[in-house]
């Protein structure tokens, strides 16, 4: 009877920790995600802009080539082959989350 109450009381433990655990490794997953590549990195010349040049060594990881080559020419939004502070703001790197609106009951 002893064996049995202790393999139960094994897998009741295992059942809770590992959804924890996972849980756990997501949350710390997307902290480091979301602090990857900041403006200052990017701007590897330090002029206060980011070239395509430096946009796409900065995201070719991330994105691939031709990914960062279609982001960077739709945050580029006055066509000048820069990105300023303001542009690069919106790649979605340090935007916080919208809260959704609750529906009204």
């Amino acid at each position: 009877m002893k064996l049995s109450k202790r393999l139960l009381l094994s897998a009741l433990v295992a059942t809770v920790a590992l959804p924890i655990a996972a849980f756990a490794a997501k949350g710390n997953r997307k902290k480091n995600d979301s602090a990857a590549i900041t403006f200052e990195v990017a701007d590897k010349d330090g002029d206060a802009s980011v070239t395509q040049a430096e946009f796409i060594a900065a995201f070719k990881e991330k994105l691939g080539e031709d990914g960062a080559k279609s982001k960077f020419a739709s945050l580029d939004k006055d066509n000048n082959g820069k990105l300023t502070k303001e542009e690069y703001g919106t790649t979605g790197q340090d935007e916080t989350p919208k809260k959704r609106k609750k529906k009204n009951q």
